[in-house]
């Protein structure tokens, strides 16, 4: 009997051993019966109710209790059940590559996970206390998974305390905010991959400690402009294999200690605002990936030794590596290196002339030599370049109303061409240097030169005794006593600034307030009057809408305003060029009838149009060129026309060279908005030659033209009204071309033998009285109009009268 006994202990005792925990069993049945494709698990329905004894796929177990649940890429479909993490022994669980969706259930508590894959689902909200207690977690990936969608979700502190997490991967789940400084102390942590996300902020000094080999931080778009702040911190991240940072808005210089982190072996900095030099110790480096295109980055371009490199669209002297920038850019370069390379003067800054292409705030004499470098109230902060000093050339120095710190250089005295410098209202220190009585010295408002919060400059010292010369700009009042008797301040009157060498010329403004409001009331209202006039001119030509034409080369626009195979069907347009300051479009000639009444009436094509853009901006030029009205013309214009009409110019240009309106609700979704689309191709030759107006008949002579008015509508269309040029850069930027444009008769070698030097309405009066049968003049201007303009061009309709060249 006892035998008997003993015999069915034995038997029994495997069977207990044998049996799942009940609280595993019901969390694995509450998660089969919460499928909507149960059967892709292949567990059995009914009578079997031991996973682990039975050894059901997918499930693992130690002791009766489930340890793992690997069933990745089947194609499950349905939520999780919320009472997951009472899977207490659970340390490795794979359900990735299904489509799990609904709410996320806490894992919290689960201390014996070390392996959590759940990527690649659609897992729509995540809890916040879903780390919390993960003590053993190696490796979490949540990746591709649409938590918290509309307000996404941060790392919370809880994450901090898995010391053991080796491998964090969160890629495209919404993850937002700045990444916590813990992540840069984790001690095991050495693959961190966060791209696609919405994060925003620096990366954390701390990551400077960390043992990472992979960082990908790349494309954190999502409306927020992505990652800022500098990369300098990755140049002490000694272990890196990889690194991604594309897709950012990373600012500043790529770090020169970048080149001892010698198991780098991918470096993509694509798409994001890094300026300055490329470290020699990057080009050295022996990469199998280097990606620098579209930054900021300037100077030559170095030879690499990485396997793989690109660094399109960015801001190089030279298009090759290995060729030098000339000396006059390494100067200029060296001025934005010390001012810290402001954003906004560096995207209007390339090439590898000075005097050539958009170099916002320069101007060049008639030797293509550097004469002024103007600006002001540019947010420029740092110190002065002594190299300035190299430009013999350079007459005029303007850079008020910043905040520029340290001394002036004191080499600055040896520049002979200076007559001018204006540092006022920067943050100036002593010493300053001696120039001579030939330099306007503007000083006022620099607190360490006088220790008041808004100083003054006293007016500026007499010449020595017995050497009296005419006053000029600057020096002293024809009635200043000479040196020894001069009367001291009158109460009221400014002090001179402590530290102001002798013989020094300084600026001093003492004119009535009302008096200077009352001249600035004037020059604004003239700044007005030429912004409207400009506007009215432009719209005047550009409202038209555009039919087929050609451009011949001749003074006149050739359209053809019904068939253009047809040579009978003609008609020529010209564009006058006078030092008046008038533009006049005249109909010169046409082979056929013309009816200005119908729908099909001529217009000008996209190169004539260009034509006419150059000219009336030109013509505003020769406007203010007469006197002081130029300077005023600049400053107020600058104001007037940033937020609105420099932007709405840039379209205008956009339009012209691409044939394209500004907003085309029948175009593809690419190219819809004409502004943002033309700034994403502007910097590829390739993608801009094939957006332009086919009518242009771009080639590679015309399209180094063609391209610097492409940058230019690119900056005045700037996001930011503060990136945007003034319309005297404008100006200066177009009038050189407006000689390679115009069209020339090639056989006189004039335009069209037409006196362009009448203005439009005087020919349009002309007009009117011939067809009243009046063509008798008097005056002295009689033989200067007799060839302004046909009576009616021959070949016209009788319909088409004076009042169609309205």
């Amino acid at each position: 009997m006892e035998f008997y006994i003993v015999l069915l202990i034995l038997c029994l005792i495997p069977v207990a051993y044998s049996d799942t925990d009940p609280n595993d069993l019901k969390i694995l049945m509450d998660f089969k019966d919460g499928l909507e494709n149960p059967e892709l698990l292949k567990w059995p329905d009914h009578g079997d109710n031991d996973p682990c004894g039975s050894n059901w796929q997918y499930v693992f177990c130690s002791g009766g209790r489930v340890t793992q649940l690997q069933a990745k890429n089947l194609g499950l479909k349905g939520p999780l059940p919320q009472n997951f993490n009472q899977l207490e022994k659970l340390s490795n669980l794979g359900l990735q590559g299904n489509q799990f969706n609904g709410k996320l259930p806490s894992f919290s508590g689960l201390s014996d996970l070390e392996k959590l894959f759940l990527d690649k689902n659609e897992f729509d909200t995540i809890p916040s206390d879903f780390f919390d207690g993960l003590t053993s977690i190696q490796i979490l990936a949540l990746d591709s998974n649409p938590f918290n969608k509309t307000t996404g979700w941060s790392l919370p502190d809880s994450l901090a305390n898995s010391v053991l997490l080796q491998t964090l991967s969160l890629m495209d789940c919404n993850l937002v905010g700045p990444l916590p400084d813990y992540l840069g102390k984790l001690p095991a942590l050495s693959v961190l991959k966060l791209s696609y996300n919405r994060l925003s902020g620096e990366i954390p000094a701390s990551f400077g400690q960390s043992l990472m080999q992979i960082l990908w931080l790349n494309n954190q778009d999502g409306g927020t402009g992505g990652m800022t702040g500098p990369i300098d911190v990755v140049a002490k991240m000694v272990n890196l294999n990889q690194l991604w940072l594309h897709g950012n808005q990373f600012t500043g210089t790529i770090p020169d200690g970048i080149g001892a982190l010698s198991s780098l072996k991918q470096l993509n900095l694509n798409k994001n605002q890094l300026v300055g030099f490329i470290p020699q110790s990057l080009a050295n480096m022996e990469l199998d990936l280097l990606d620098l295109n579209n930054n900021l980055l300037m100077g030559a371009i170095p030879p690499f030794k990485a396997g793989k490199v690109s660094y399109d669209s960015n801001l190089f002297c030279q298009s090759k590596p290995g060729v030098a920038c000339s000396s006059d850019v390494n100067v200029l370069l060296d001025f934005l290196s010390r001012l810290n390379y402001p954003l906004n003067l560096v995207s209007k800054w390339s090439g590898n002339n000075p005097c050539q292409g958009p170099w916002f705030g320069l101007s060049c004499d008639s030797n293509s030599k550097v004469s002024m470098l103007n600006l002001p109230r540019s947010n420029l902060s740092g110190t002065l370049s002594p190299l300035i000093a190299n430009f013999d050339s350079l007459k005029q120095i303007r850079l008020g109303e910043n905040r520029i710190n340290g001394t002036i250089p004191m080499n600055f005295t040896e520049m002979k061409s200076l007559t001018s410098l204006d540092l006022s209202n920067n943050n100036i220190g002593p010493p300053l240097p001696e120039f001579g009585r030939g330099v306007k010295l503007v000083i006022d408002g620099n607190p360490l030169l006088d220790g008041s919060p808004s100083p003054r400059i006293s007016p500026p010292s007499p010449p020595p005794t017995g050497s009296q010369s005419p006053p000029r700009s600057g020096s002293s009042p024809k009635n200043t006593p000479p040196t020894g008797s001069q009367s001291p301040p009158s109460s009221g009157q400014p002090s001179s600034p402590k530290n102001t060498p002798p013989g020094t010329s300084v600026q001093v403004s003492t004119q009535p307030k009302s008096s200077r409001r009352l001249k600035l009331l004037i020059i604004a209202g003239i700044a007005v009057a030429v912004v409207l006039v400009l506007i009215l001119v432009l719209l005047s030509f550009y409202c038209c809408k555009k039919k087929k034409g050609t451009l011949e080369a001749s003074s006149s626009i050739v359209v053809h305003p019904r068939d253009p195979s047809d040579p009978e069907n003609m008609i020529k347009v010209a564009v006058s060029s006078n030092t008046t300051g008038t533009l006049s479009t005249q109909t010169v000639a046409s082979s056929g009838s013309y009816n200005s009444g119908t729908t099909e009436s001529s217009h000008v094509v996209q190169s004539g149009n260009l034509v006419i853009s150059v000219q009336v901006l030109r013509k505003v030029r020769f406007l203010h060129l007469r006197t002081f009205i130029s300077l005023a013309f600049c400053i107020v214009m600058g104001k007037i026309t940033t937020k609105v009409d420099v932007f709405s110019f840039g379209v205008v240009l956009m339009e012209l060279l691409t044939g394209m309106t500004a907003l085309g609700e029948e175009r593809p979704e690419e190219t819809r908005y004409l502004a943002d689309w033309f700034c994403r191709i502007k910097s590829s030759k390739e993608r801009l030659m094939d957006g332009l107006d086919p009518t242009l008949e771009a080639n590679e002579e015309t399209f180094k033209s063609i391209s610097v008015v492409a940058e230019l509508a690119g900056h005045c269309t700037s996001r930011e009204p503060l990136h945007r040029p003034d319309m005297c850069h404008v100006v200066n930027v177009l009038a050189p071309l407006v000689e390679k444009w115009i069209p020339i008769d090639d056989e006189t070698k004039t335009f069209s033998g037409i006196d362009y030097n009448v203005p439009l309405a005087e020919m349009l009066r002309d007009w009117q009285k011939a067809e009243n049968g009046n063509m008798s003049r008097s005056g002295p201007n009689l033989e200067d109009s007799k060839g302004s303009i046909p009576a009616r061009p021959p070949g016209f309709a009788e319909s088409f009268t004076s009042a169609d060249g309205r």
